[in-house]
């Protein structure tokens, strides 16, 4: 019998982010349920008897994947690692799950892993989200600190991803001017990439929290990184650009937030200059605000949240 706990784990390992057969299968039958169907030897009509599919069918090629994916102990050696860590594991029906997630609909995760505290993350409190290139300008690092550092910020909570240039600057910078620090990461929590943020990412959770929706264990690939910014868009109520070249990851960030609704807005630079191509590019095709002082970023907010008394 599989443990709700190791049957996450393993959907973690299975499924893509955001993957929606198995969202609609594990939230239907529980995830236990689920993963004993799929592989089990039941012909496919038991294994989605009762399930709404729509238009998503599981084949027997699919199915053949993911029992041939499957992993026993891949599974023991995360569950080890998570809790040798001290790491959280959430589900939708956890009083910490972050409820944003839900405007995902289909592609929104089956399970968080957390560090820190869960609850740093509040429906209630502003939630910035700052993210751009990993070689920033040194205007784009200097434009990074100020926008988190004024008064327009105060209260709020500062969201980005853990990478290195603006990432790791807007982290810095939430932590030194005491907003609320949450980082999202593309892989297992019981490691950082890029290891260089490791002390980083510790103080971060000290304070905040660092979510994400691969289990301990899972190697770091670059599709993770693509699928990890949805959940950074639907965690924040706005996201700001600073520096992105024409096609880059934080691009991808914005063009989520827009999907789900939240204020996009952006940090101009020269038009000659490859840091800014990218947001002059959601300026055009988004209609992304853009910034012309630091202060500018409290309109991304809210309306009244950030602002002192």
């Amino acid at each position: 019998m599989v443990t709700e706990t190791k049957a996450r784990i393993a959907w973690g390992f299975l499924a893509q982010p955001g993957d929606p057969l198995a969202k609609v299968l594990c939230d239907t039958l529980g995830p236990g349920e689920a993963l004993r169907r799929v592989l089990g030897n039941a012909p496919l009509s038991e294994v989605i008897a009762g399930v709404e599919i729509g238009e998503t069918l599981l084949t027997p090629s699919h199915r053949d994947r993911l029992r041939a994916a499957y992993k026993p102990d891949v599974v023991r050696r995360s569950l080890a690692l998570q809790e040798r860590a001290g790491i959280q594991i959430l589900d939708s029906s956890h009083p910490h799950w972050p409820e944003a997630l839900r405007d995902l609909g289909e592609s929104a995760p089956l399970t968080l892993w957390a560090r820190g505290n869960p609850a740093a993350w509040d429906a209630s409190t502003p939630r910035l989200a700052v993210v751009g290139s990993r070689q920033p300008t040194a205007a784009g690092l200097t434009h990074t600190a100020s926008i988190v550092a004024g008064p327009w910020l105060a209260g709020a909570t500062v969201i980005s991803g853990g990478a290195s240039g603006i990432d790791t600057v807007a982290h810095h910078a939430a932590l030194l001017h005491k907003r609320v620090p949450i980082a999202v990461l593309a892989g297992g929590l019981e490691g950082v990439y890029p290891t260089q943020n490791v002390a980083l990412m510790n103080r971060v959770a000290e304070v905040g929290v660092i979510f994400s929706e691969a289990p301990c264990g899972m190697r770091v690939r670059p599709e993770k990184f693509l699928a990890r910014n949805r959940l950074i868009a639907a965690l924040s109520h706005g996201v700001i650009v600073v520096e992105a070249a024409f096609r880059s990851g934080a691009i991808n960030t914005a063009h989520h937030a827009a999907g789900l609704g939240r204020e996009v807005a952006v940090v101009p630079g020269r038009w000659d200059d490859k840091a800014s191509r990218g947001c002059f590019r959601l300026a055009r095709d988004l209609g992304a605000r853009i910034l012309t002082e630091p202060a500018d970023a409290g309109l991304v907010l809210p309306l009244g949240a950030g602002v002192p008394a």
